[in-house]
């Protein structure tokens, strides 16, 4: 329903969880049946905030956004499918390629 590389909607806490706001994600989990939780990567359009954690994804017709965004994998949450507000789009698979040592660097994971 929402597989790796899904850009969905949903209510994402503040980290210190004094509230949530729904905003656009990353899905970064694969599917997995005996889940009900997804892993996700907040998505904010505040691209002034650029890190080294983050990389921009510009909008196009398959990722369903409306302006650049930086996908920021040091922003991550874990949520039940059910919290999910619904799919506007699909990461590109070139962006993902690119994704891929940021997301292992900031979790320490070596890079080949």
């Amino acid at each position: 329903m929402y597989p790796f590389g899904s850009i969905v909607l949903a209510r994402f806490p503040f980290t210190d969880l004094s509230a949530s706001k729904v905003r656009p994600a990353l899905v970064v989990s694969r599917e997995n049946e005996r889940r009900a939780d997804l892993v996700l990567a907040f998505i904010t359009s505040n691209v002034t905030a650029t890190t080294e954690d983050a990389l921009l994804l510009q909008p196009s017709q398959q990722n369903g956004l409306k302006a650049p965004s930086l996908v920021r994998f040091d922003k991550i949450v874990t949520l039940e499918r059910r919290i999910i507000a619904g799919k506007i789009g699909d990461a590109e698979q070139d962006f993902l390629r690119a994704a891929a040592p940021i997301f292992l660097r900031v979790f320490g994971f070596p890079q080949s």
